[in-house]
């Protein structure tokens, strides 16, 4: 008896604390899919609101510092880092995870100062258990808070320094895969109205946001804008238009502007031309590309198996040692030197 009256003074205390705690720090958090957690209303505006935190999982699509440069500065919001996060299955929906340096750019937190941001870059880069480096196609947890940016919530840390609103990255399962992405046709984006917009996310583009799509048989009408951090435009057959944001992977400098009729895969993200109404502001996000000029992508398995080769032509020559010349002694903010 004496065990088991221990046994539930022990319970009763823990159960005790862990309510205290969450009272101290007024924090509620749930599992939630994609799907609930990106539901907006008829002005297209986020409505999710029902904790303070989420826990969301599904499949990395890109490498955060092929989308965003982590780079500390101290123009705009300074080092940038985002990857978007896939739902499996049913759950037809993805979230953008999203940090940035330069919080008081936007609101009246500090910013972080330089070693301040490496230190969160290595923290949110690896694991907490392994030490692996988070890579695109592996399986996550996300836990934390969010806020809504022009069409879509987006896990953050709600534009503040303070450690309180550190998000969690936590690896599920290694090198899952991306996604096969799903075939659409620029008709089931765009009509005669423009974007294609249903609040209800069954149909248009806000079915696919977040998510990897390919578009079929499109050209590049305006090439001429072919760089890293670029926006090309595509058209199909029936003269419908897309906007195209190329990220900053070196391909874009590498490789030139695929020529004729190509395929093209990406995210589609949304980045809407206002806060409250936001109906706009669609575009497929190609982070890399590997110069294969058929499909605008980078597909992640080079041939040739030549590791001097790096500018992937199959001769490791002096056009490669220029290259290397060229980005002597730099590093990957976040990646590198990074204590374990």
């Amino acid at each position: 008896m004496g065990e088991r009256r221990r046994f539930w003074s022990l319970a009763i205390v823990m159960f005790l604390c862990f309510v205290c705690s969450t009272a101290v720090n007024g924090q509620t958090v749930a599992e939630v899919t994609h799907w609930e957690f990106q539901a907006v209303n008829a002005d297209g505006v986020g409505t999710y609101n029902a904790t303070d935190k989420v826990i969301i999982t599904g499949i990395v699509l890109n490498n955060p510092e092929e989308m965003l440069d982590p780079t500390p500065s101290d123009i705009g919001m300074g080092g940038s880092w985002q990857f978007y996060l896939q739902g499996e299955g049913s759950d037809h929906a993805g979230t953008a995870i999203w940090l940035g340096q330069n919080y008081s750019m936007v609101s009246s937190s500090e910013d972080y100062t330089d070693e301040e941001l490496l230190s969160e870059l290595c923290r949110i880069n690896r694991d907490p258990n392994t030490g692996y480096v988070i890579t695109a196609g592996d399986r996550v947890r996300i836990t934390g808070w969010y806020k809504f940016y022009k069409g879509k919530i987006n896990v953050n840390e709600q534009h503040e320094a303070d450690p309180y609103f550190d998000f969690e990255v936590e690896l599920l399962k290694p090198a899952v895969g991306l996604p096969s992405p799903e075939v659409v046709n620029l008709n089931q984006l765009k009509d005669e109205n423009g974007f294609i917009f249903d609040s209800s996310r069954l149909t248009g583009c806000e079915y696919y946001q977040g998510r990897l799509i390919r578009v079929e048989d499109v050209n590049i009408i305006n090439p001429g804008n072919w760089a890293p951090n670029g926006t090309v435009i595509i058209r199909d057959s029936d003269g419908i238009e897309f906007n195209v944001k190329l990220g900053i992977g070196d391909g874009f400098s590498r490789f030139s502007c695929p020529e004729g009729q190509i395929d093209v895969i990406g995210i589609l993200d949304q980045e809407s031309s206002g806060y409250m109404i936001c109906k706009d502001g669609y575009r497929l996000w190609v982070v890399n590309y590997d110069g294969n000029g058929l499909v605008l992508t980078d597909r992640g398995r080079q041939r040739g198996n030549l590791p001097g080769d790096i500018n992937s032509d199959y001769i490791v020559d002096f056009k490669d040692f220029a290259e290397l010349a060229g980005n002597w002694l730099r590093n990957r903010a976040g990646l590198y030197d990074c204590c374990q």
